[in-house]
């Protein structure tokens, strides 16, 4: 929850992947802001790094008389110094860029909204090797020992984050940038949307409150569940597996296409089970409200489709006699995971 220090502020966190773009994607935003007439600052983790002789030293591996300094720890940070300075803003729009935002709790609970920008490892490691500003220097040995392995822990401290945040969104940094236009509408414009992914049984009443609104005539709800045949064979349960990451950045894509679509929508709620379902139970549901019923109802249904169509969540049915099949959507642009799998 964004603390209610200066209500009228908005705070964007920019987090993830060293050399993944996000110094690049806060200049944009800044641009933004600044042409739409709004003040903006820019918060950098880096400009907190404590005094060298204050940060760990970590032996080499292989190597004991050697040692890195471990500047992709948060204790290299000047949390107290870099708390102030987010609270201390009073731009009407303050960016907070960091590869460890989402290590330091009392910052990330004032941030309305949380960008995660994700690499693959041979990328992270091609742009590292040319960047010649670091200070000190990249020794060898330090990306594969210190660098990856803590993009790595924040990485998934973050996609555990967003299974019950409805604020984070991943960006692939290894692709062009998103649009202006994606920007605006996604991060400056703060949609109140609730996306998650979750191993645990999916709550349709909890998808219901948050929709819930004064303002809105209509709320409209979709529940799929796992069915106990298909085409004459017994389904014992349903396993689904995905990539959360893209996974998540597909279906906060997903709730800003309904409201761009029907221009009523107040709010949306996207819950997607992954794992074992059984036979029953919900592995999909899908909230929305608006001032009108038909734009509810209709923004429910195409929800379901696109979520379907394009977002990467593969789905196995188990049958009763002991076999199995991946199920492809019949929306999906992908052929992934298509066909029998025993």
């Amino acid at each position: 929850m964004a603390s209610e220090l200066g209500r009228s502020r908005r705070l964007v966190g920019i987090a993830g992947c060293t050399n993944a773009g996000k110094t690049t994607l806060s200049r944009i935003l800044k641009e933004m802001v600044e042409s739409d007439g709004k003040s903006i600052t820019v918060i950098c983790q880096d400009d907190f790094f404590r005094p060298v002789a204050e940060v760990e030293k970590v032996p080499k591996e292989g190597d004991p008389s050697a040692f890195f300094y471990d500047y992709d720890a948060p204790s290299a940070v000047d949390e107290v110094g870099f708390k102030a300075a987010v609270e201390g803003a009073t731009s009407d729009v303050v960016v907070v860029e960091g590869n460890m935002l989402t290590e330091f709790p009392e910052i990330l609970e004032q941030l309305h909204r949380l960008l995660f920008l994700t690499l693959p490892l041979e990328v992270c490691r091609k742009r590292r090797a040319t960047r010649v500003d670091y200070d000190p220097p990249d020794k060898p040995g330090f990306f594969e020992q210190i660098v990856w392995p803590a993009y790595e822990a924040h990485l998934k401290h973050t996609v555990a984050l967003a299974e019950c945040d409805p604020r984070v969104t991943f960006l692939d940094g290894s692709k062009e940038l998103v649009s202006k236009e994606w920007l605006r509408r996604t991060v400056l414009n703060f949609p109140e949307d609730l996306v998650r992914i979750q191993a645990a049984p999916l709550s349709s009443e909890e998808a219901v409150a948050f929709v819930s609104s004064s303002s809105c005539g209509a709320t409209s709800v979709f529940i799929g569940t796992t069915r106990n045949s298909f085409h004459g064979k017994r389904v014992v349960k349903l396993e689904y597996e995905c990539y959360e990451p893209m996974a998540y950045r597909e279906l906060h894509s997903l709730c800003a296409k309904m409201r761009e679509r029907f221009g009523s929508i107040e709010r949306m709620a996207v819950f997607h089970r992954i794992g074992e379902v059984p036979v029953g139970e919900a592995s999909v549901v899908i909230a929305a409200s608006s001032a009108h019923r038909k734009e509810a109802i209709a923004a429910v249904e195409a929800a379901i489709d696109e979520l379907k169509r394009s977002v990467p969540i593969w789905k196995k049915e188990i049958y009763g006699d002991g076999s199995c099949s991946w199920k492809e959507n019949p929306e999906s642009r992908s052929d992934a995971n298509g066909g029998c799998c025993c």
